[in-house]
């Protein structure tokens, strides 16, 4: 015995098994009480739950057993229970009712609040730091109520809400200790809403706490009648029947409940408590018809015999008396109070004829319990679920729902991606980050929104989308698809030949060289988010001109176009793009969208090398190249680590560079870190000559290396070019370091 309980403990359940039934067979004339229960314990553990039952019931012929002995038993039912048996049936298609129910009650809205995951609640149901119900996300603050969903759900369905609301003040007063005032708002919810069965349930449960338990069995009777799917209706009919002493029902009733909602560790207690009952009452039952011997060869029986066999004989046995006698079976939802004693007394014995081999006979009506709740579960899988709240109408375009109740007060159109603020006011998703990129405070209440802000946690609110969707499907597709090419036309479109581009007037940028921004100007906000949610993530960049010298332009007539790799939003709005340049453009002509400038273009290629210029450009290639090189070991190891880490390093000759649209990527990251003019590198951006460019780097190249010789001979004698040598060390430095502006 103290091996088996080491095998019990070490969770060797099958092992236990083994060696309790060898003890058994050593004790077949005196049985043992400690013994038996721990063989019920390893046969419970091992799956084997209706075994299990069977020696609790011979333990209890035995000793009425504490109930916490049954804890083993009552957790592999329930495991059993909420596992293979489990009803998760999908919504019937023409319900479009689930998403305008409270996640938690499944009720009517009442005060609706909307979490940060856009699910929206009871202000009663809203749990802070608990999983949504609908997505499993975490619950953040309690917002103010939405004040759209409230004007919708008062409008759409005005009985229903107010029920709701009487509702909810019942469960307040219930709460506070006042069963009585909250018995008559639960009576007004139910004449508001006669089919609801929340409603019934609530009142259920304040007719059993003032000691009413056949009203209260009456009422849960009625919620089951309404939802059979509804795991809370059966639980409340449990408690209930168990209250009347009805203990066996009580047990189908909590079983069907699990099954139904895997709720184990809510109804783990009254469960247990009603599992003890039964057996107790079991025991009156046989106890006079003396003790069951475990002789050897049912010992033998049990631990050769199957465990899934074992789980569901007796079942098959039902299900073929249930097929010739259907209309002599009681219907599921029907009256506990009904006379159905010659139609279960035939079942018993059906089943009686089945397993008499196998079972004592007097665990023969444990056995057919269990087979009735298998068989609830098995009708309760063909049955459609819908949600609590079943008197909601059916929305639709009709007169009496109006779109104009779903249009945005920012741009008077109708919402399009609705996002509810904490504030409790929908905007569309656009409209609400076009406002917050002058002010943090809500257009409507300014309310300041500096943390919603900062979170990053706008989504959009499920409530008012599926609205949408229900009442205007043509509306609202023709309003996505518009949305969609404002984003295209707002951040610009790459095509074969002309182009028209947004552009981002700050600096030159390089064909294959990073150019880090950092953006925070309204109009370029704008511009950046709608270039990444329209998927086009591009746009031009051009240097910012002197209009005093160049009349009336406000950029230079050549840039870059520039790719997102990345985008870092900040907790104020403003964002850090990781950007790497692209194809060269020259701007044709000049225009401007929502604040930004916009440009119609064309993109430039450098021009064919002629094939007698083709060895003379390869030894200029290779000359400047080896320079660079050179130059770039020369320059110190604090100025290198700050310019890798905001270009990376210097690459090397492609082998094709000689036919690629930009020449060698080496070029232009050289080019973005020696010290040039603004001027002059529009300028070098601007050529389309491979050898020019060439030119250009090798000239500067060699004007730095002669003024660091002019240092190294003479350093004490000629300040001024040692100022001006240190006045290019600085340029170097401002070239790499600043670069991260708008």
């Amino acid at each position: 015995m103290e091996a088996a309980k080491e095998a019990f403990a070490s969770r060797n359940y099958g092992l236990a098994v083994e060696m309790y039934e060898r003890s058994i067979k050593q004790h077949t004339n005196t049985p043992n009480l400690e013994l038996l229960i721990g063989y019920g314990d390893s046969l419970a553990r091992s799956g084997r739950t209706r075994d299990a039952v069977d020696v609790f019931a011979r333990c209890m012929t035995l000793a009425p057993l504490p109930i916490e002995r049954l804890k083993h038993l009552t957790s592999a039912l329930l495991e059993d229970l909420a596992g293979g048996a489990a009803i998760s049936p999908a919504l019937p298609s023409g319900n479009n009712n689930k998403s305008f129910s409270c996640p938690t009650c499944e009720g009517a809205l009442s005060h609706p609040v909307t979490g940060g995951c856009g699910h929206t609640y009871c202000r009663s149901c809203y749990e802070i730091g608990k999983p949504c119900r609908a997505c499993g996300q975490k619950l953040g603050p309690l917002a103010e109520t939405n004040v759209l969903v409230q004007r919708l759900v008062e409008k759409w369905w005005p009985r229903e809400t107010e029920a709701s609301r009487a509702r909810h003040e019942g469960d307040v007063l219930l709460k506070d200790g006042h069963p009585a005032e909250a018995l008559e708002r639960y009576d007004l919810a139910i004449r508001l809403a006669p089919n609801s069965p929340l409603h019934f349930s609530n009142r259920a449960n304040v007719l059993l706490i003032l000691n009413r338990p056949q009203a209260s069995l009456n009422d849960a009777d009625h919620a089951v009648r309404l939802r059979p799917d509804w795991g809370k209706g059966h639980y409340r009919r449990g408690v209930a029947l168990s209250a009347l002493g009805r203990h066996e029902e009580a047990f189908v009733a909590f079983c069907t409940s699990v099954a139904i909602d895997k709720n184990t560790q809510n109804i783990r207690h009254e469960l247990t408590r009603v599992l003890h009952r039964v057996l107790l009452n079991l025991r009156r039952s046989t106890v006079s018809r003396g003790p069951y011997v475990f002789t050897e060869s049912n010992v033998r029986l049990r631990r050769t015999r199957d465990h899934h066999h074992n789980h569901h004989y007796h079942y098959r046995a039902s299900r073929i008396l249930n097929s010739s006698q259907r209309h002599r079976r009681p219907a599921l939802n029907s009256s506990d109070c009904e006379d159905n004693s010659s139609s279960e007394e035939e079942f018993t014995q059906a089943i009686c004829r089945r397993v008499s081999n196998n079972v004592p006979q007097g665990n023969v009506k444990l056995h057919i319990l269990l087979d009735r709740i298998y068989q609830e579960v098995e009708k309760l899988k063909r049955v459609e679920r819908m949600p609590a709240e079943i008197l909601l109408p059916p929305l639709s375009g009709s007169s009496t729902v109006a779109t104009g109740d779903l249009d945005c007060i920012l741009c008077c159109r109708l919402l399009w991606k609705p996002v509810t603020t904490p504030c409790g006011h929908t905007y569309c998703w656009m409209c609400l980050d076009r406002c917050l990129d002058y002010s943090s405070a809500c257009p409507l209440c300014v309310t300041s929104l500096a943390d919603y802000l900062a979170s990053n946690q706008k989504t959009v609110t499920e409530f008012v989308e599926k609205a949408l969707k229900t009442i205007a499907p043509t509306e609202y597709s023709s309003r996505a698809t518009n949305h969609r090419l404002e984003l295209i036309q707002g951040s610009g479109l790459l095509g074969n030949n002309q182009h028209n581009i947004a552009v981002f007037v700050c600096t030159t940028a390089f064909p294959c060289v990073a150019c880090p921004l950092f953006v925070y100007e309204p109009r370029y906000r704008l511009m950046v988010r709608r270039c990444v949610e329209s998927g086009v993530r591009h746009f031009g960049i051009a240097a910012c001109l002197n209009r005093e010298a160049t009349g009336s332009k406000r950029y230079a007539e050549y840039g870059t176009v520039l790719e997102i790799r990345d985008r870092v939003l900040m907790k104020d709005g403003c964002s850090i793009l990781s950007t790497v340049g692209g194809r060269r453009f020259r701007v044709l002509s000049g225009g401007e969208r929502d604040g930004y400038d916009t440009a119609e273009v064309e993109l430039i290629r450098d021009s064919p090398i002629p094939l007698e210029c083709l060895s003379t450009v390869r030894e200029l290639h290779d000359k400047v190249w080896s320079k660079g090189k050179k130059w770039w070991s020369s320059v110190s190891p604090i100025q290198q680590e700050e310019i890798e880490r905001v270009f990376g390093e210097m690459p090397t000759p492609e082998e094709d560079w000689i036919r690629l649209p930009d020449g060698p990527s080496w070029t232009w990251w050289i080019l973005a870190i020696l010290p040039l003019g603004p001027q002059l590198q529009v300028g070098i951006l601007g050529t389309t000559s491979l050898e020019k460019r060439l030119r250009a780097i090798e000239k500067t190249l060699n004007h730095m290396e002669k003024r660091q010789l002019t240092i190294t001979a003479a350093p004490a004698e000629d300040t001024t070019t040692s100022s001006s040598i240190c006045q290019d060390d600085n340029d170097l430095t401002h070239s790499s370091v600043s670069v991260m502006h708008s």
